[in-house]
């Protein structure tokens, strides 16, 4: 159903993803960020497919009723227009997994981008707060894009400058103030690193992995070691279990962890993923995947070459220059054993001889376990984002 309310001389469309006129207003939904961020170089978007799909190539689209997510998630989508010319645009959505697993009544808001105009910010999140509220909401956060759990949560608010990395979305500087002039107070930061693996690791360290190794009785594999089939089970085991009480984690069923590895087969770099197990049993991944962002940017001034885009991404992954660590979990009963350090250890000796960068991430500023490994590989602050949040009255 579609809907359109004016607020002086804006125009608010509210609507789905189901029927055919609700998918053309999700292309103009989608078009919105070319428009906007038009010469920015440090914007670097994902693939218009990945939002809303291609069929050609089978991909499902994060917007489309047949994605997983909406198997327990309900969404609405806003965009604000003026003279016709869109402004702004923003959707709102209920997790029911993240509201079972924390027990409580949050709703979201994401895909946010606006031009710098208080009015035009409160009607997109006033919008996004009636929605929220009819499906019973007490508290909207965010923003927080899709896919969740893969996607950084919140406004970038520093590092603006800093290297375009896959799944970090850039977005203006003046988001944060806007928002909380409209009463949205900052409840979380999560931040990000950049590491030269070329680094090398200090032979004290090396010696108590050694150690480690040793007195757990402890395994290590690559990715090839076991089939497909087994890796994802053994991951979605690990990763739901070392995650399940971080801020704002929600647990990947099966199927939709699947579909996460399936998809980043087509980029991957086998050789940055290690396993280990302690007399058998699986404790611990750490990953990697080559920072494809590097080979996704606009096609000179053309808009509409995704399919060229896409097309890129695939033999540009064997020549990037970096890579994301973002995969990785040690289950509780395994945390304190140093189990971290192994598998840094024995990733640098392969990512050394490849890329020139690593980027870590993204981790809660409270993470301070974490962050205590991060800072003594000497790394760099890359990226901080904060996310917002206000109580829905």
């Amino acid at each position: 159903m579609i809907e359109r309310i004016t607020h002086n001389d804006v125009d608010l469309i509210s609507f789905g993803n189901e029927t055919k006129a609700e998918r053309k207003l999700l292309k103009q939904f989608v078009n919105y960020h070319w428009e906007l961020y038009k010469g920015e170089s440090q914007y670097v978007p994902l693939l218009d497919y990945e939002y809303l799909g291609f069929k050609l190539i089978g991909m499902i689209g994060f917007f489309e009723p047949k994605n997983l997510f909406f198997k327990h998630a309900k969404m609405r989508f806003f965009m604000a227009l003026k003279n016709g010319k869109v402004i702004g645009r923003c959707n709102a959505f209920v997790n029911y997994r993240h509201n079972e697993h924390w027990n409580d009544k949050v709703g979201f808001f994401g895909q946010f981008e606006c031009i710098e105009d208080k009015s035009v910010a409160k009607i997109l999140t006033e919008a996004a707060v009636n929605f929220l509220k009819t499906l019973g909401m007490d508290t909207i956060r965010g923003p927080q894009n899709l896919p969740v759990n893969d996607a950084t949560p919140g406004f970038l608010t520093k590092g603006f400058d800093s290297r375009p990395v896959m799944y970090y979305h850039y977005n203006k500087p003046y988001y944060s103030s806007l928002v909380e002039k409209l009463g949205f107070k900052a409840v979380k930061n999560v931040k990000s690193w950049e590491v030269k693996p070329s680094r090398p690791m200090e032979e004290k360290l090396v010696r108590l992995c050694q150690k480690i190794i040793d007195r757990y009785n402890v395994t290590i594999e690559d990715w090839g070691a076991r089939t497909l089939e087994v890796r994802k089970k053994e991951m979605l085991d690990i990763y739901n279990a070392a995650w399940n009480d971080n801020y704002g984690f929600v647990p990947f069923t099966q199927e939709e962890f699947d579909q996460i590895i399936d998809d980043m087969m087509l980029i991957m770099d086998k050789k940055l993923f290690i396993f280990l197990y302690i007399k058998g049993e699986p404790a611990a991944f750490f990953g990697g995947v080559p920072n494809v962002t590097e080979c996704s940017g606009r096609i000179g001034s053309f808009r509409h070459m995704e399919l060229i885009r896409a097309i890129k991404l695939i033999p540009g992954s064997k020549k990037t220059k970096g890579f994301r660590l973002g995969y990785l979990g040690v289950k509780p009963k395994f945390r304190r054993l140093g189990l971290d350090g192994i598998m840094i250890w024995k990733q640098k000796q392969y990512s050394r001889t490849k890329y020139d960068y690593c980027d870590m991430g993204w981790v809660l500023e409270d993470n301070k376990m974490v962050i205590r490994i991060i800072e003594m590989m000497e790394a760099k602050d890359s990226k901080t984002y904060t996310i917002y949040e206000k109580e829905i009255v």
